[in-house]
């Protein structure tokens, strides 16, 4: 099997930085979306447009695009947020297209890259999911540093040690450079997403390490396509089918609309083998004049690549914004999986006859590094607040990212912690949007508090709302609200056992119009509220409500018999959370038969919501 090592390492250089500049785009260009999904997406646009300029210099600007590469990468590890986040962010992404531009240009043999594509984004997959989803830019100390310079090494090294193209065999495998940028798309979306293979698979740890060591075995797929496959249409048609599972595979769960139930973990797998195989068909491509090699043909391939990369951030923006401009995108993946397909369809010679056992033994080593990892026992060292009250808190997360743009998932656990809840409401809870980075959120947070998460999708089946509790559970269930801001909004109703009584607790995040000119996600509120209470037990409601105490659809939810629970206690005042809250848009509202006390607002920016807590006493 021949492979390029430089297109193995830089891929993972690369996708780190893309796992920066993608939340970046939300949390820092978008200032908490005050900034318009058109301004974002046009920055985005720039980035990727500039890598059109580097086609004409391909097969000069190589080591000079590699080398602001590594030093962006290692740059980003000093880097704490803001405008010097986005910048470095930007400038690594830039060279890291034009150093796959410039790869694509003096490549005259495509079947070692395609190889070596596959197999960087198989351990980049590895990687993001041995690592729990928080990856080393976002992590302290000198085990991360350590990992780093090892990383960035290899490709220092692999660079230095690359053959000059004119020791290469002349086939040009044309059709392969059309398709990079649609398939980082697959994989960052579903593909090679082991947060979204655990989201359906309830958290599970098999889900990630089945998704991590298919990718590694697809990088054999990708190798020797003809071995697997006689006809390039086949992967093609396996692609497209697994990207139509991806999009409208969604079920109602053990009362829980709209999640991934666990057969799409099928779409997944399959779907990166049979992406590989389009690769590796695509690449496999004899050229019609093994001769021709000059500027002009390098210049070519360096223009189709970039036109795949800007197809990739084309795709991408119509994917996510579409939630803001209110228009479906379960499209997306099917029209990326249909370019991909209808590429790799064509003439083909027969493909590497190299031995396939490395690959088997770096998947089990994969396996086993995930499963170790990930599995991994937790040991949460706090309890809930002790006496007969019931402590309930609610934070929005942002989607595990502070105000100044850095992730901060442990920083929020840490804030939870310190309000010692037995029950803690989440919005904004991100379980594997490649936007955000394609980490489960939820997991992460369920694993350092110790507490069952329960989970209802909102936006669509990885994004939405949770509870978590260490409280036994009798009933979930959750409710779509009426369409109302972007993402979609639900009220997740869960009934827990407290001292013999079963207390309704609904947690919600809802989406209204500006100005709640629409009252209707309130009113429905107000209904589950009633139709809970009339069951007999008690019912607390709480999340990031987007409305405050003079709104009048804050006077329906009290309306329903609901009590502020920080209404002694105001102004408390919860967004946004720096520089200093102005707005009281984060709540929780009881029946009559509770009584709040000790009510808890810490000012901690690890989100642009703060934290709150009460204790409920009958």
């Amino acid at each position: 099997m021949r492979v390029r090592l430089d297109v193995v390492v830089g891929s993972v250089v690369l996708v780190d930085v893309v796992r920066v500049f993608l939340p970046s785009l939300i949390t820092v260009v978008g200032d908490a979306g005050s900034t318009p999904a058109e301004l974002i997406g046009l920055y985005a646009l720039v980035w990727f447009a500039a890598a059109f300029a580097a086609a004409p210099f391909a097969r000069r600007i190589g080591p000079g695009a590699a080398v602001v590469l590594l030093a962006a990468r290692a740059a980003l590890q000093f880097t704490d947020g803001g405008t010097a986040q986005v910048a470095v962010a930007s400038a690594g992404l830039l060279a890291g297209l034009c150093w796959l531009v410039a790869t694509a240009g003096t490549a005259r043999d495509a079947r070692p890259v395609a190889t070596g594509f596959v197999a960087g984004l198989a351990a980049s997959g590895v990687l993001h999911a041995a690592l729990g989803g928080v990856d080393l830019v976002w992590r302290d100390g000198l085990w991360p540093w350590a990992l780093l310079v090892l990383e960035l090494g290899l490709f220092a090294l692999a660079l230095f040690r690359h053959r000059t193209p004119g020791d290469e065999e002349a086939f040009h495998g044309r059709r392969l450079w059309w398709t990079l940028g649609p398939a980082l798309l697959l994989w960052g979306l579903y593909t090679g997403s082991s947060s979204h293979a655990q989201a359906s698979a309830d958290g599970a740890t098999w889900a990630a390490v089945a998704v991590a060591t298919g990718a590694v075995l697809s990088v054999a797929v990708a190798a020797r396509p003809a071995f697997w496959t006689r006809r390039p249409a086949v992967p093609g048609v396996l692609l497209v089918l697994s990207a139509l599972g991806f999009a409208f595979g969604r079920a109602t769960v053990d009362g829980v609309h709209g999640v991934s139930p666990t057969w799409t973990l099928i779409a997944q797998v399959g779907g990166q083998f049979a992406l590989a195989g389009c690769l590796g068909w695509a690449a496999a491509e004899p050229s019609p004049s093994p001769t021709g090699e000059d500027a002009t043909t390098a210049t070519r391939r360096g223009l189709a690549t970039a036109t795949g990369l800007l197809v990739f951030v084309v795709l991408f923006f119509a994917y996510y914004s579409a939630y803001d401009l209110g228009m479906p995108n379960r499209w997306v993946p099917v029209a990326a999986a249909v370019i991909v397909a209808a590429v790799s369809f064509g003439r083909a010679s027969r493909p590497d006859e190299g031995r396939q056992w490395p690959v088997l033994a770096v998947a089990a080593a994969s396996a086993l590094l995930v499963t170790l990892t990930t599995s991994w026992p937790g040991t949460p060292s706090w309890t809930p607040m002790p006496g007969d009250g019931l402590r309930v808190a609610a934070y929005n997360l942002r989607m595990g990212f502070g105000m100044n743009g850095t992730m901060t998932a442990a920083r929020q656990a840490d804030a939870l912690r310190s309000l010692r809840p037995h029950v803690v409401l989440l919005s904004e809870v991100d379980r594997g949007w490649f936007l955000n980075g394609g980490r489960d959120q939820l997991r992460l947070m369920s694993g350092r508090l110790g507490l069952k998460p329960h989970w209802a999708p909102a936006g669509d089946e990885v994004w939405g709302d949770a509870l978590l509790t260490n409280l036994p559970v009798v009933s979930v269930r959750n409710h779509v609200l009426v369409k109302g801001g972007p993402t979609g909004a639900e009220a997740l109703e869960v009934g827990l056992r407290w001292h013999g009584t079963v207390v309704t607790v609904i947690a919600t995040h809802t989406q209204p119009p500006d100005g709640w000119t629409d009252l209707g996600q309130a009113e429905q509120l107000a209904r589950i509220a009633r139709d809970a209470a009339a069951k007999g037990g008690p019912v607390v409601l709480g999340g990031d409500l987007n409305m405050q105490p003079s709104d009048r659809a804050f006077q329906v939810l009290l309306g329903a018999g609901l009590k502020d629970a920080f209404a002694a206690a105001r102004p408390f005042l919860t967004y946004p959370a720096r520089p200093r809250p102005t707005d009281q848009l984060d709540h929780i509202l009881t029946t009559p038969g509770l009584t709040p006390q000790d009510p808890a607002r810490p000012a901690v920016p690890y989100s642009d919501h703060l934290p709150v807590a009460v204790t409920l006493r009958s």
